[in-house]
């Protein structure tokens, strides 16, 4: 037999989960198309050096520190090597902003590999959306972890 006040109970617990989840979504602003390009006929074995070039433009003064501190953890962990004498790729960093109200929102990150002696591009990814930079927030980590998730090509 069927028992009306469980299923009724049982619809009301389904949707306001589902609400949940919707709600909790529309909160959520990570990054989402991450993108990348690179030169097709460029031979990225042999590459394992790196470091970092300057950066120019206004930008928070603490995000490019922590963007380099997170890209350094991700390309150690792909077998990559930070030092300063004669690395094999020199990296920078764009990053956009959207000013409010005094206020600094990172709208877009991007990551440009070069080759260290013909300062070619060989490489660029780009996260864009709404980036929380404060440091309670994994939105920085988690653009960087996914910018670089494709480098290098395979």
């Amino acid at each position: 037999m069927h028992d009306l006040k469980t299923d009724a109970r049982s619809g009301f617990v389904l949707v306001t989960i589902f609400t949940a989840i919707i709600i909790l979504e529309g909160c959520y602003s990570g990054v989402s198309g991450v993108k990348y390009i690179y030169e097709p006929s460029t031979s990225f074995s042999g590459l394992n050096s790196y470091a970092w070039t300057t950066v120019s433009g206004q930008h928070e003064p603490l995000v490019v520190p922590n963007v380099q501190f997170f890209a350094d953890q991700v390309l150690e962990q792909k077998g990559f090597k930070k030092t300063s004498e004669k690395p094999d790729l020199l990296i920078s960093t764009e990053i956009e902003y959207e000013t409010s109200y005094n206020k600094y929102q990172l709208r877009m990150l991007t990551l440009n590999i070069y080759r260290r002696e013909s300062k070619e591009l060989i490489w660029r990814g780009t996260a864009p959306g709404n980036i929380n930079t404060d440091a309670a927030s994994n939105d920085l980590r988690n653009a960087v972890r996914d910018i670089l998730a494709k480098f290098p090509p395979k």
